[in-house]
């Protein structure tokens, strides 16, 4: 697997490029999202699949008008009516330079995001997703997306500051691809980094990164 995190915000892309300096997996791009084709595209859209603002609408206008109706048809039938918080969802797009969207909210509806785990969250579903999912097929993800682009999640709407933006989903990266939730110890060091998601103050992460 291999994300490419990409973004026209010069900020969030300079604060990604910091954050994920020594992951090899993670390639930063200041571009356009849609410049570079992947497997998979994300968008980090609202728990009832609205794609009508902000990079949710650029997504619908370069891949198509007919997602927004299939993920909330989506959501309607496999989620009771709302992708929640920290859940992801996959659908076919038909589109050749991105086969699969990839639904991962930020946000319950439109609103600030500025304190709270909701990038985190965010991330970790989308990183589980990929790990672990399953299409409608039934075939695991992992055998259809080796490669996902990621825009910053909640640095929009959301107005979340980049840096918190980056760090939130380097936590989630170390959570999910070192499986902290395996062992007793893993685990109470997943949960010790909590205070960092309501303060932003780097002394809160336990974890060795920038």
């Amino acid at each position: 697997m291999h994300v490419n995190l990409i973004d026209t915000n010069p900020e969030v892309v300079a604060a990604w490029q910091r954050v994920f300096a020594d992951v090899p997996q993670v390639t930063v791009r200041h571009a356009s999202i849609f410049d570079h084709p992947a497997d998979a595209l994300v968008s980090p859209a609202n728990s009832f699949g609205f794609m009508n603002g902000g990079i949710d609408f650029a997504i619908s206008k370069h891949l198509g008008w007919h997602l927004e109706k299939q993920l909330q048809q989506l959501i309607r039938d496999e989620y009771y009516g709302e992708l929640l918080v920290g859940q992801a969802a996959i659908l076919e797009t038909g589109h050749a330079g991105f086969p699969y969207l990839i639904s991962a909210p930020t946000m319950r509806t439109p609103m600030t995001i500025t304190r709270g785990p909701n990038v985190y969250q965010a991330m970790k579903a989308i990183l589980l997703l990929l790990r672990h999912g399953r299409l409608h097929t039934g075939e695991p993800v992992a055998d259809k997306v080796q490669t996902v682009a990621v825009p910053g999640l909640g640095t929009g709407v959301g107005q979340v500051p980049p840096l918190v933006c980056a760090r939130q989903m380097r936590l989630a990266w170390e959570d999910v691809t070192k499986e902290k939730y395996a062992t007793k110890q893993g685990w109470e060091e997943l949960r010790s980094n909590y205070a960092y998601f309501y303060t932003h103050d780097p002394k809160h992460i336990t974890y060795d990164i920038p």
